[in-house]
C-alpha cells in the first residue's frame, strides 16, 4: 500500500504549509528550540478539544498508509514503532517549517495530537491487515464504504463535541418549528445523501453480517437528533425530511433499484447545489485554480463541515457507479469531469466560488477508493 502513503504525506505538506509563502528574516535560527518551548496554555474547552480531533484524524491515515506500507517480513512491533516515528517526524517537522509561514503557529501539542492520530492509524492497520499469500480476498466494495460512512459522519456531527444544555435544545427545536431557511432544493439534496448513506451502510454491514436489515436506517437517523447538542452546528426541517424522504425510498424499493436510484437522485442533488442559486451575475467571476484555496482561506469549522460534506457527496457518488458496475477510473472520471464543468459555469452565478478544488478532490478520492478496493486484506490479528 506504498502508493497511499505518498499522497497523503502530500496532503499533509500541502495543507501544513499553506499558503506557502515563507519569510525568513527576523525569524529563530533554531526552529527545534521553538518547538519544544511551543506548549501553548490548553484551556480545555469544546474549541481545544475539537481543535485535537482534527490534528488525530488528520494523521490517522498516515499511521495506517505507513503500516500497511511495511514488508511482512519486519515484526509488528517493529513496523509500529517506525510507523510512529514517522508520524511524529513528520508533524514535529511541519511545525517547525511553520516557524516561517507568516501566520502559522507551531505548536508542540499539535505534534502530540498527530503522533496520537498516528497511533490511532497504526491500530486501525493492525486489525485490518493484508492477508497472508493464499488467504481467501474479501469483497472490496465493504472497504470503501467505511470511508464513506466516516465522511457522512464528518459531514453530519463535526465537531464531536456534545454540549448537554436545555436552552440550547429548546434553540434547536423553535428553529425546527419556524422553518428557518428552508429550501425545497435542499430537501432533495438531503434525500440524495440519505438514499446514498443509507445503500453504502447496507452493503457495509450485510458484508459484515451485523445487523438485521431494518434496524440500519433507524440507527443512522440517530445522527439527526444529535446535531441539535452539537455546538456550532443546526438543524433545519429540509434536513429532517430529506432524511426522512431518503429513509422511504431505501425502505420501499428493492435493493437493485435502491443503487439506480441512489445515483440519480445524489447526481441531481449535486448539479442542483452547483448550479444554485439559478440565475446569471452581470459579469463573470475569477476562476480558483489552486486547490482547497478557498477552504483554508475561509473560517475553519464550516469550511471542514463543508468539505466533509463535499467528500461525502463526490465520493459516495463514484462508489454508487462502482456499484453500479462501473470502473474505478471512469466513474472518478466522469463525476471529476461533470463538476469541472460545473464549476466554469459557476463564473457566472452570483455568490459562487468557481475552483478546482472539487474535481481534485473527486480524483483524490477516487484514488484512496480505487486502492483500498485493490488491497487484499482480512479482519483480525491473525
Amino acid at each position: 500500500m506504498k502508493r497511499l502513503v505518498i499522497p497523503i504525506v502530500a496532503l499533509i505538506v500541502y495543507g501544513s504549509l499553506y499558503p506557502w509563502h515563507f519569510r525568513f528574516a527576523g525569524a529563530p535560527a533554531n526552529p527545534l528550540l521553538v518547538l519544544l518551548h511551543a506548549w501553548p496554555p490548553v484551556a480545555w474547552d469544546r474549541f481545544a478539544l475539537r481543535d485535537a480531533i482534527v490534528n488525530v484524524l488528520l494523521y490517522l491515515p498516515f499511521g495506517a498508509a505507513a503500516m500497511w506500507a511495511l514488508p511482512h517480513r519486519i515484526p509488528r512491533a517493529a513496523g509500529a514503532a517506525a510507523a510512529l516515528f514517522g508520524a511524529m517526524a513528520l508533524s514535529a517537522s511541519m511545525e517547525m517549517t511553520q516557524v516561517y509561514v507568516p501566520g502559522r503557529v507551531c505548536s508542540l501539542f499539535d505534534v502530540l495530537s498527530n503522533t496520537a492520530g498516528g497511533a490511532a492509524g497504526i491500530a486501525v492497520a493492525l486489525l485490518y491487515h493484508p492477508a497472508p499469500t493464499g488467504s481467501p480476498r474479501r469483497a472490496a466494495i465493504p472497504a470503501g464504504g467505511w470511508l464513506i460512512l466516516a465522511l457522512f459522519a464528518g459531514y453530519q456531527l463535526y465537531p464531536f463535541f456534545p454540549i448537554l444544555s436545555q436552552t440550547r435544545l429548546l434553540h434547536a427545536v423553535e428553529r425546527l418549528r419556524a422553518a428557518e431557511g428552508f429550501s425545497l432544493n435542499e430537501v432533495w439534496c438531503s434525500a440524495g445523501e440519505w438514499l446514498a448513506a443509507l445503500v453504502v451502510l447496507e452493503a457495509v454491514l450485510d458484508a459484515a453480517g451485523l445487523l438485521p436489515s431494518r434496524l440500519w436506517p433507524t440507527l443512522a437517523a440517530l445522527c439527526l437528533p444529535l446535531r441539535m447538542v452539537v455546538p456550532d452546528r443546526t438543524l433545519a426541517l429540509h434536513e429532517v425530511l430529506g432524511a426522512l424522504l431518503g429513509w422511504l425510498a431505501w425502505m420501499l424499493l428493492r435493493r437493485r433499484l435502491r443503487l439506480r436510484a441512489a445515483v440519480w437522485v445524489l447526481g441531481a442533488a449535486i448539479v442542483l447545489r452547483e448550479l444554485a442559486p439559478f440565475h446569471l451575475a452581470s459579469a463573470p467571476s475569477a476562476f480558483v485554480w489552486i486547490p482547497f484555496r478557498p477552504t483554508f482561506d475561509s473560517e475553519r469549522h464550516s469550511a471542514l463541515v463543508i468539505l466533509a460534506r463535499k467528500a461525502f457527496d463526490y465520493g459516495a457518488m463514484v462508489w454508487l457507479l462502482r456499484a453500479n458496475g462501473v470502473s474505478w477510473a471512469r466513474a472518478g472520471a466522469a463525476v471529476a469531469a461533470v463538476l469541472a464543468v460545473l464549476e466554469a459555469a459557476q463564473r457566472w452565478l452570483p455568490g459562487r466560488t468557481p475552483e478546482t478544488t472539487d474535481a481534485v478532490l473527486t480524483l483524490l478520492l477516487t484514488f484512496f477508493l480505487w486502492s483500498l478496493d485493490n488491497f487484499p486484506r482480512r479482519r483480525g490479528l491473525a
